[in-house]
């Protein structure tokens, strides 16, 4: 089944989530959070046991959008879900709903998962992170901006200056001056900008 976010029903998507393969029942999980429908919770808290990490993955952060808090008992035993990835989405959806020490949990999932070898994992972890804007992953991101992939620097330049802590000031700017990557560079800089001019724009 095609599926888009306009065009596809509720009730098409829900089947999908229960009945579809592995990539259907993500796709499907994703546009159900989009829409925030609760009746969609059960469906996809039963996701959340597929075999696929991916699909998994994608439940849990449907939940988080959604909202609901019927889903913390189960986003928390998420959280040691053998897949680095699943345990980090679980993390930012009990943070989210706003499940107490949730926060915490997300950090330390989310700079577990920036070990990950696959650098789009690595870059989405870091991009996480920004918008938790914890303090405790300032020296992990500051870290990453040594990465290999100059995706993976953007984003955890682009996090350490939603953060905002005055001590990533130093390795931002030799890396807005030193990376290879032009992006990487404005975006150090950016950065940077943000940290030190309290209001520069996104």
């Amino acid at each position: 089944m095609s599926m888009s976010r306009r065009s596809t029903s509720d009730e098409e998507l829900l089947a999908a989530v229960s009945d579809g393969d592995a990539e259907g029942a993500a796709t499907a999980a994703t546009i159900l959070g989009v829409r925030g429908d609760e009746r969609a919770v059960g469906a996809l808290l039963e996701l959340l046991e597929h075999p696929s990490a991916a699909a998994r993955a994608s439940a849990a952060t449907a939940l988080g959008l959604i909202g609901s808090e019927a889903a913390l008992p189960r986003l928390r035993e998420a959280l040691d879900d053998c897949d680095g990835t699943v345990a980090a989405r679980a993390s930012v959806a009990l943070q989210r709903i706003g499940d107490e020490g949730s926060e915490e949990a997300a950090c330390s999932a989310l700079i577990e998962e920036m070990c990950a070898p696959d650098p789009e994992r690595r870059a989405l972890a870091a991009r996480a992170l920004g918008g938790l804007m914890h303090k405790s992953s300032v020296d992990p991101l500051v870290t990453a901006l040594s990465d290999t992939s100059a995706l993976v620097r953007a984003d955890a330049a682009g996090s350490l200056g939603w953060i905002g802590d005055a001590r990533a000031v130093t390795p931002l700017s030799a890396l807005g001056f030193a990376d290879p990557d032009p992006f990487v560079r404005r975006v150090a800089m950016h950065a940077v900008a943000r940290i030190l001019i309290p209001g520069t724009p996104a």
